[in-house]
């Protein structure tokens, strides 16, 4: 069973972001555009004739990032709540990011997203090629 994100855990991991690496907090949200969350918590289970968009772990763990990011849901702590969602997602169904991968190759993934030179599908693609089994 897929164990999804809710709309409260998001809030929380950009609150704890926000917290944690300095930043505006907005109370009692910190929503910039609050409809956009609202789609990306359907948007990332939805189905069309009977078989899921985003069939993969990592493809889904990519919606979270790249809609959190490229549609400023918050106020600031985007590019960070944006990662923070794909993670936690990725390890609540035993995923996690390969060990290979450095803090400097991972922020250079965000910032190329956050920029606007990496679409939906390129995301998808990363996420693919750099996630692991948390159990090996």
């Amino acid at each position: 069973m897929i164990r999804y994100l809710s709309k409260n855990r998001i809030i929380q991991i950009n609150k704890e972001t926000v917290r944690s690496h300095g930043g505006n907090f907005m109370p009692p949200s910190n929503f910039l555009h609050e409809e956009n969350l609202d789609y990306l918590i359907e948007a990332v289970k939805s189905e069309m004739f009977g078989q899921e968009l985003y069939p993969l772990m990592t493809d889904k763990a990519a919606v979270y990032c790249y809609n959190i990011i490229c549609n400023h849901i918050f106020s600031d702590g985007n590019k960070r709540t944006g990662l923070g969602a794909a993670l936690v997602f990725l390890n609540l169904n035993g995923l996690d990011i390969s060990q290979t991968i450095t803090d400097e190759i991972l922020t250079a993934f965000i910032l190329k997203i956050a920029s606007g030179q990496s679409n939906l599908e390129e995301c998808k693609t990363w996420f693919l090629e750099n996630t692991s089994s948390l159990f090996y």
